[in-house]
């Protein structure tokens, strides 16, 4: 556990040394933690390229899963161990939307004194129903606001990226690298592909962004994912003008369970707000207050 919590750490810090600072650790056990982490998988967890450090892609998949496992112990222990008059929230997050999750965890310990939080990362359509079946209290999913207990944040930019742009020739079926049904993102996707008379095919699909984005850079196909990705996950954005169609804005929504208090409702959607500003937003709709009921 300790060993995936550091892999975690280096990634969000961006370095060995930030992440011996937020761990406590000395830079000598970050390296050694790395070590054993490498002799499982019989290969390099980081790779440097141009100067930078980088996820291999078994890295990458490796951090996928710990983050999963991170997450579920966490939560356990958070169960287990928070004081009994203390609230409880669940938020879950599209797992497209994972980087807003820590302002999320700040905002709503600010917000809710005495809050002991956990999280849940995975498909917009998976956490919206857990949502409704009040395992998650509060979420941040990818899709339109449908029902009394699910508010607009406004929509994002999503993007193309592909390895090699000057190898998509125009007229041909486009490869497209797709995540698995259900889900709204591709939904949305594939409505805009159709709706602009493109030709396409699957060249790939998973269940998860690190399969998708390991696909996308081995030169499958290209996909669709939020404007300001590229960068973090080293992948190759599209030049303007290349694809003469665009995915548009996807609209992103706020859900929360039955039963959520109304103050937790409310703090939760302006943290909620405040987290998406990181993205670029196409539009930020006006507060309207609901009942929480």
């Amino acid at each position: 556990m300790n060993q995936l919590r550091t892999l975690n750490t280096i990634v969000e810090t961006g370095s060995f040394r930030r992440a011996a600072d937020a761990l406590a650790l000395t830079q000598p056990a970050v390296s050694y933690h790395i070590r054993r982490l490498e002799a499982v998988l019989h290969g390099p967890v980081f790779v440097r390229t141009r100067g930078r450090l980088e996820l291999s892609d078994a890295g990458e998949e490796l951090l996928f899963y710990a983050r999963k496992i991170l997450t579920v112990n966490d939560e356990a222990m958070a169960r287990l161990t928070a004081p009994r008059n203390s609230l409880r929230l669940t938020i879950g997050v599209s797992e497209q939307l994972e980087d807003v999750l820590q302002d999320l965890l700040v905002g709503l310990t600010r917000a809710l004194p005495r809050v002991t939080l956990t999280a849940r990362i995975g498909a917009s359509v998976h956490i919206a129903a857990r949502t409704a079946e009040q395992e998650t209290d509060v979420a941040v999913v990818i899709g339109r606001s449908l029902g009394e207990r699910s508010r607009s944040l406004g929509s994002l930019q999503l993007a193309w990226y592909a390895h090699d742009a000057a190898g998509l020739a125009a007229g041909r079926s486009l490869p497209m690298v797709l995540p698995a049904e259900p889900c709204n993102t591709r939904t949305h996707i594939v409505s805009a592909l159709d709706s602009q008379g493109v030709p396409w095919h699957v060249a790939y699909e998973g269940p998860d962004l690190a399969g998708l984005r390991a696909a996308t850079r081995a030169g499958l196909g290209v996909i669709g994912l939020l404007a300001n990705s590229g960068e973090k996950w080293n992948l190759t954005p599209v030049p303007g003008g290349m694809l003469p169609f665009h995915p548009g804005p996807v609209p992103v929504s706020f859900v929360y369970a039955p039963g959520t208090p109304a103050d937790v409702v409310e703090a939760a959607f302006s943290v909620a707000r405040a987290a998406l500003r990181q993205f670029p937003l196409v539009d930020e709709p006006a507060r309207v207050p609901r009942s929480a009921a």
